[in-house]
């Protein structure tokens, strides 16, 4: 005599299992199961006779379970409550937020209109690492020296995808007190204090014509707050956004901004 093989059940054997022991009639496990009444029946037939157990016994009423019919809905709806709790943790790991961000932007823009944002994003998202540089300089997004730069510009790299957030005005600030003791006629007659690199973007209609190369720099520095200090100090005149000047109460508008100092950020 031929041994017949051991079989098990399968995880579909179980789900067809459940959806019968919960739904009582197989027209009532086929609809949860979306497939049709003779597939169930087919199914369930080939299963008792694969495990050689009955799990129903056919009533006119519906199907009812025998012993093994309720040992596998006890476990079959253990092992169905675990995949979905797995379905959800999954599903939650897949939509949180994780990791780092490396941002990039020059310092006003990143301490009056980044800081804000991104101290409201760090809260709503705790497991993101914001890795923030302040600097105008060039960063390569390509790799990986930043994911998202902030830059005064017309338009993005050719390599890089770009958004236009808003348009800036530029101003020029001084101290009361200086501009009381160098009452000006003339821009370029002024000190100035310029962040590095930056003296090429004041336009040519600012100064007199050919004079932008003669105008009396008296300190230049990559820290923006250290000649905002000088200004308020008496040294001399800093452009600065308005979004930044005009909340400085030590100074005040030399003049208003000029039309060529409207940027794209």
């Amino acid at each position: 005599m031929t041994e017949k093989p051991h079989t098990n059940l399968q995880w579909d054997d179980l789900s067809l299992l459940l959806a019968i022991c919960r739904a009582g009639t197989l027209s009532g496990a086929a609809r949860s199961l979306r497939v049709n009444h003779s597939t169930v029946f087919r199914r369930l037939n080939a299963i008792e006779e694969k495990m050689e157990v009955r799990f129903f016994e056919r009533l006119p009423h519906g199907y009812a379970m025998t012993e093994a019919g309720e040992a596998v809905m006890r476990s079959a709806e253990r092992i169905d409550s675990e995949v979905l709790g797995l379905s959800r943790e999954l599903l939650g790991r897949d939509l949180r937020l994780q990791g780092t961000i490396r941002v990039t932007a020059p310092e006003g823009i990143a301490l009056f209109l980044l800081s804000p944002l991104l101290n409201r994003f760090c809260t709503q998202h705790p497991e993101i690492r914001i890795d923030l540089s302040i600097t105008s300089s060039h960063l390569e997004l390509a790799r990986r020296e930043a994911d998202l730069a902030v830059r005064v510009t017309e338009a993005p790299p050719d390599a890089s995808l770009g958004r236009r957030l808003c348009r800036f005005a530029v101003g020029f600030y001084a101290s009361r007190e200086y501009l009381q003791a160098n009452p000006h006629g003339r821009l370029e007659d002024l000190d100035w204090l310029i962040t590095q690199g930056s003296i090429e973007r004041l336009p040519p209609s600012v100064w007199s014509q050919g004079t932008s190369q003669q105008v009396r720099v008296v300190m230049t520095s990559d820290n923006s707050r250290m000649l905002v200090q000088a200004a308020e100090a008496g040294l001399g005149v800093i452009p600065l956004p308005c979004f930044w000047g005009d909340g400085q109460t030590e100074l005040v508008r030399v003049i208003d901004e000029p039309d060529e100092m409207k940027w794209d950020l």
